[in-house]
């Protein structure tokens, strides 16, 4: 059995303790919040962690005030001193499977060093170095991924980044959501195994789209990611309409299109999935609705949230599982990627 189908479909079982550890943190989390009123919240991150920044930090804007940012951390690192007025009044957010990789370790001892910034890290490693240096240190050594392609890790960091933001801004809907979407998540994923399964063996496609919007942003960008490094297949994210400004081109037979529908403006997304669809793709959709809605060629349904961020949980699941049967179908190891490292060291 390859380590990334184990840490795919053992996702859930760790998300659920994620859940439960975060809400033991949540006393500590308000006294940590009290004692850093009036803050910002900048998320920084690599690789697949920097895109779940995005999301964080569309998410906490929604529920918090203050400056919410999302930066690479590299970036950060090199332009420091022209993104101090950026950083400024935040505290720094860093998700990390591994706590080590030198580009967020070296940036958050710039920001506490020279500018006494706070940091909050959320790590799947005990005693990494970033744990050392946060002021709160969150840590899910149950969602450490072995394989060097992050999937249960990358599902418990979203879902600790929006944990850790309803508690900030004490929105218990959400805290409640995920919860349910925990719960639901086995049954999710075995319901909809087979049609996934036959959808990578089975289809044509050599290239990937990946196309979500607002709080999924993130989380969509590291599903199109997955499809690099587990089956090594050329893929992209794009924001739903903006798809058609430019992509649209290299959409073609070959293309499998994966779009998070949202709940709301049905109409537009509808329209797209007939562009899309014309351009000859093949085109599934991921959503609250039944598939009568898109007309797309196969649609997974979600359950309902009145948090649109909640189904970002189920969504990572869809190209994970993709990802992982193209990869058996085309005869590649993916626990192998060729030239990738778990993590960075400059």
């Amino acid at each position: 059995m390859f380590k990334a189908e184990i840490e795919i479909f053992s996702q859930y079982d760790a998300l659920g303790r994620t859940y439960a550890h975060m809400l033991e943190m949540k006393a500590e989390i308000h006294s940590f919040a009290k004692a850093n009123a009036a803050m910002g919240l900048t998320f920084i991150g690599c690789g697949s962690s920097y895109s779940l920044c995005k999301s964080a930090a569309m998410s906490a804007r929604m529920r918090l005030d203050g400056k919410m940012n999302a930066l690479a951390a590299g970036d950060l690192l090199i332009h420091f001193a022209s993104m101090k007025g950026i950083v400024r009044d935040t505290v720094i957010v860093a998700p990390s499977r591994s706590g080590s990789s030198s580009e967020v370790v070296m940036a958050v001892k710039k920001a506490k060093s020279e500018m006494g910034l706070k940091c909050i890290s959320v790590c799947t490693r005990k005693g990494s170095e970033l744990s050392g240096l946060a002021d709160l240190s969150i840590v899910l050594p149950w969602a450490f991924d072995d394989s060097v392609c992050q999937t249960r890790t990358v599902t418990n960091l979203y879902f600790a980044n929006l944990m850790l933001i309803a508690m900030l801004a004490d929105d218990m809907v959400l805290v409640e959501e995920l919860g349910e979407a925990v719960n639901a998540g086995n049954q999710f994923m075995e319901a909809n195994l087979e049609v996934l399964k036959k959808i990578a063996e089975n289809g044509q496609w050599e290239k990937i789209v990946v196309l979500a919007d607002s709080e999924l942003e993130g989380i969509a960008e590291e599903g199109a990611l997955a499809f690099n490094e587990i089956c090594q297949l050329p893929s992209n994210y794009y924001h739903v309409l903006d798809v058609r400004h430019g992509p649209m081109v290299l959409i073609d037979g070959h293309t499998l299109v994966i779009i998070a529908c949202s709940p709301v403006e049905t109409p537009l997304q509808r329209d797209l999935v007939r562009d899309v669809k014309a351009m000859g793709a093949y085109v599934v959709t991921v959503s609250d609705k039944d598939s009568h809605a898109w007309g797309s060629d196969c649609n997974i349904k979600v359950p309902e949230y009145r948090n649109f961020s909640v189904m970002g949980v189920p969504f990572i699941y869809v190209p994970q599982a993709l990802s992982f049967y193209k990869a058996l179908a085309l005869g590649v190891n993916p626990d192998a990627p060729t030239g990738l490292e778990a993590w960075i060291k400059l």
